[in-house]
């Protein structure tokens, strides 16, 4: 009875996985700060990123405000734009779930994309809150990221792991001494695998099992027969590091993992990549990068790369390796722009980029416009409107009474007599000649 269930064991692996669906991501958003139309979907995209911790995806939920019942469909891309799945629901206003009808598979720790299509009819709007409270990624509107803003939503799956070595067949013994380099002298993109042959004979060969990111599934990279013992991984992205094991296999059955190896693929026909890339100075129309000095005797010339989305650097400048600086000019004010370098030679070869950074340009300095003038102008003419009123009131200046001569000035003014025309002069008078 034992051998029994150890053929059945042996023949046939077990898988841990949870198939239970439970919630993994949410907006985190106590509760909505506005919407989005949906009939502007087509002409200004708008969608949400976000990071799963499972692996596989069933059903997505969002959150609508409208008063009609349009199709909508939703689709999870990559963040190369790649589909990975769709679900189509008539909607309303409130949560509304979208079923796959098989799981999605998602890689845990990498970034995914929730878009929306609808039927020209729509008039309802996609919630959203802002600042947002989602901390594995951010809203995407008029193709525009927004970091501080998070469409509602939430995701449902489970995950579905590997088979933990444990409960592998204890028969066939792991190959041993797994080592990963970069591969010499080329353009990079690959990584050499070489080991020890595993001490179980009669094996059908090796499968090798990569990890793109730190605490993510592995997947299976290749699969060579019993002879070779060495493998190339190929179309890898450079600057980035790749994990590795190996595992024996004959037939369905595998041997538990090798030891780990690690590797980054380089171009190494081309300079270093340059380091310490940081914003030094901004306005509302350009933004000043700098970066350290590569000292290499290959580099010819920097290449810096900026845009307005970490997915699409839009513009390419080249700049001379005497310097370690670069302003871009001619920006948008109150945009935020993504910059990523690397270093070139002279024969066209590229090292890897270094990470982006990202850094928003100044507002616009707002001018008086003609409505404050106006109010100021009418504001003046109602204050001395009202100071000519009181003083006409009060007799003030410019209407204060004016304040004739006294009597005794007018005595001194009178004009004495010198002669006898003057007495001729006087009524009722003759003079005696």
């Amino acid at each position: 009875m034992i051998a029994f269930l150890s053929l059945i064991i042996f023949a046939f692996p077990l898988n841990s996985y949870s198939a239970t669906e439970t919630q993994d991501q949410n907006d985190g958003c106590a509760a909505p700060t506005g919407g989005d139309s949906l009939s502007d979907v087509a002409k200004f995209p708008m969608y949400q990123i976000f990071a799963p911790t499972m692996n596989r995806l069933t059903k997505v939920r969002l959150l609508f405000s409208g008063t009609n019942t349009p199709t909508i469909t939703l689709t999870i891309k990559d963040m190369g734009g790649n589909s990975l799945g769709q679900s189509s629901k008539t909607v309303s206003a409130g949560w509304i779930d979208f079923n796959f009808s098989s799981a999605i598979s998602l890689t845990s720790g990498l970034s995914y994309q929730i878009h929306l299509d609808r039927e020209a009819t729509a008039l309802d709007s996609w919630n959203f809150c802002q600042p947002g409270g989602y901390g594995g990624g951010y809203a995407v509107t008029g193709g525009v990221i927004i970091p501080d803003k998070d469409y509602n939503f939430q995701t449902y799956g489970y995950s579905q792991l590997p088979a933990v070595s444990s409960q592998l067949p204890a028969t066939i013994e792991p190959p041993q001494n797994l080592k990963a380099e970069d591969a010499a002298d080329d353009t990079g993109g690959k990584i050499k695998l070489t080991w020890e042959k595993s001490k179980t004979s009669g094996i059908d060969g090796y499968r090798i099992y990569r990890q793109n990111e730190t605490n993510s599934d592995y997947k299976e990279a290749a699969e060579v027969d019993s002879k070779n013992l060495e493998h190339e991984d190929t179309g890898l992205e450079n600057g980035q590091e790749y994990t590795y094991v190996v595992r024996a296999y004959k037939g369905t059955s595998e041997s538990v993992d090798s030891n780990e190896a690690r590797a980054k693929p380089e171009n190494n026909l081309a300079p270093k990549t340059p380091l310490n890339l940081h914003v030094v100075s901004k306005d509302k129309n350009y933004i000043e990068v700098a970066w350290d000095k590569v000292d290499d005797e290959r580099l010819d010339k920097y290449v810096v790369r900026f845009g307005e989305s970490p997915l699409d650097f839009q513009n390419e400048r080249e700049v001379s390796k005497d310097v370690s600086f670069y302003r871009v000019d001619n920006l948008k004010s109150n945009t935020r722009y993504y910059f990523r370098i690397a270093s070139k030679s002279k024969e066209g070869e590229v090292s890897g980029f270094s990470d982006f950074i990202s850094e928003m340009t100044l507002s616009e300095k707002q001018g008086l416009s003609w409505v404050w003038v106006t109010s100021l102008v009418v504001l003046g003419l109602l204050i001395i409107g009202l100071y000519l009123y009181f003083a006409w009131r009060k007799k003030w200046w410019p209407f204060r009474a004016r304040v004739g001569p006294s009597q005794n000035d007018r005595f001194d003014r009178v004009r004495p007599l010198h002669s006898d025309e003057d007495i001729k002069e006087l009524p009722g008078k003759k003079a005696k000649w």
